[in-house]
């Protein structure tokens, strides 16, 4: 009975291993998963696929092909006698066959492989709408992104717009990290001191997970980060928004309150402001500081390179993608982030961390949900019910250019005739009015300034916001405009 029993258990374990095993490559496999590779949104995402396929398909012949020779030959010349076989020391046809039939076969495949590494090395294609240049910085552990062209910085969401060429440059501030978007496009590593580059379109609105994909260390499975893609009005609203003022708090609120202690315990490593102008270039600065107080004291230091808190209320995610951007996992984020995500340099060396023998915020409850009320509040105002700031002395050409400055308009706008921001150059915006309208460039501009939907350049899309401007302002700000030669 025994003799009967035990094959039977092990025929059914044979069996069951192959199918779950079948059950797993299957589900990895599935296009739907939030990180398959084979549901592709995106043009670089569809050409790394199918070549991926097309490999396989070969390589699945091969191996039908070596593998069905090997069976053949072991059934047809198995030993069947104690006679000796026939001793063959060499076929020169078929040597040579098996030497050339490989290469054919790997050239096949190098070519298009080759193909495909110099289309992406060759940046974003150029006749396909205009190129959002974007940069992101790997950090342990979390992704930076820069948009230069529109001088907005954030953190761990990278926002981009459907249909329109991506191109991102990627490096890294500490180790090697490496960005992977899998509906979007293949892996490519963030090198310190050294600059890669990789590029996208996203043809899909969407939320696009993305992962470091390069063991960077303790929390290298938390490094996460997601590509969130917009339709272009959409996208043009985001960019507005970075660039816009919060709402103010009420006063004794909860989250004025929050916004002291932040700025007391937070803000020495965190930037909530960067709608400012001219913060780009100062959170540059900042950032590079940061890091260089940090590596000049290591193990002491109560300064580090921390994300970008601006609009903190319109992201997703916590923790670099980890968590729900809930009020519940924000206070238990602040309390203790080693409860959601071990090793993060902010438990580390934030000076409210280190004042407690078990590294939580030294804190009490209340003060802890007033900083979640106050970062859960920071989104941006109506632009439209902001006033422009009031401005006096000079020619009106001069406060004209002050008032252009302070209100942002240099952030899409640009002073260059061969450069694209977000809208068009105003250089000569004065000769060319008269070209597409039938009214002075005053009233042109002036039209345009009170109601931006009023003439659309083409090519480009209705998305200018512009704050209150009383008319006398309006004249200054023409008055400069008109002086872009």
């Amino acid at each position: 009975m025994q003799h009967r029993f035990i094959p039977s258990r092990f025929l059914k374990l044979a069996l069951l291993v192959p199918a779950l095993a079948a059950t797993f490559i299957i589900a990895a496999c599935s296009p739907q998963h939030p990180q398959s590779t084979f549901g592709y949104a995106g043009p670089v995402a569809r050409d790394q696929g199918e070549l991926f396929l097309f490999i396989f398909w070969i390589a699945v012949f091969v191996f039908i092909v070596v593998e069905g020779a090997i069976i053949y030959a072991a059934i047809r010349y198995r030993k069947r006698d104690e006679k000796i076989p026939k001793q063959v020391h060499g076929n020169t046809k078929l040597e040579i066959t098996w030497t050339i039939v490989p290469s054919i076969v790997i050239a096949i495949i190098a070519v298009p492989t080759i193909i495909g590494i110099w289309e992406q090395q060759r940046g974003a294609p150029t006749d396909q709408g205009d190129i959002l240049e974007v940069e992101a910085i790997g950090h342990r552990w979390w992704f930076e992104f820069r948009y230069p062209n529109q001088e907005v910085v954030t953190a761990n969401e990278m926002h981009v717009p459907v249909g329109r060429p991506v191109n991102i440059k990627l490096t890294s501030q500490d180790v090697i990290h490496s960005f992977w978007v899998p509906k979007l496009a293949g892996k490519v590593d963030m090198v310190p001191l050294n600059d890669n580059l990789i590029w996208f379109i996203a043809e899909e609105p969407g939320i696009y997970d993305g992962q470091c994909a390069e063991f960077c260390g303790i929390a290298h499975a938390h490094m996460r980060f997601r590509v969130i893609a917009h339709p272009e009005e959409d996208f043009q609203n985001w960019i507005a928004g970075m660039r816009t003022p919060p709402e103010p708090f009420e006063a004794g609120s909860s989250a004025q309150q929050g916004q002291t202690l932040f700025a007391t315990h937070c803000k020495t490593c965190h930037t909530d402001d960067s709608w400012r102008q001219d913060a780009y270039s100062l959170e540059i600065q900042q950032q590079d500081s940061r890091w260089a107080t940090w590596l000049a004291d290591i193990e002491d230091s109560r300064i580090v390179s921390a994300p970008n808190m601006t609009n903190y209320s319109q992201r997703h995610f916590l923790g670099a993608g980890i968590k729900e951007n809930s009020r519940e996992n924000l206070i238990r984020w602040i309390t203790d982030p080693n409860d959601i995500k071990i090793g993060t340099s902010m438990q580390d060396h934030a000076a409210v961390y280190q004042e407690r023998a078990d590294n939580k915020a030294n804190l009490s409850p209340q003060e802890i949900e007033n900083i979640a009320d106050y970062l859960l509040a920071l989104k941006p105002g109506d632009i439209s019910q902001i006033v422009a700031p009031l401005i006096t002395g000079g020619t009106p050409e001069e406060r004209g250019e002050q008032l252009f400055i302070s209100i942002g308009c240099n952030a899409c706008h640009s002073l260059d005739a061969d450069t694209t921001i977000v809208g068009p150059s105003l250089v000569g915006i004065a000769d060319r009015a008269g070209t597409r309208t039938s009214l002075s460039a005053d009233d042109y501009l002036r039209q345009s300034i009170n109601d931006p939907g009023a003439y659309i350049v083409d090519g480009f899309t209705n998305s200018m916001v512009v704050p209150k401007i009383p008319p006398d302002q309006v004249n200054d700000l023409i008055a400069y405009i008109t002086t872009l030669e």
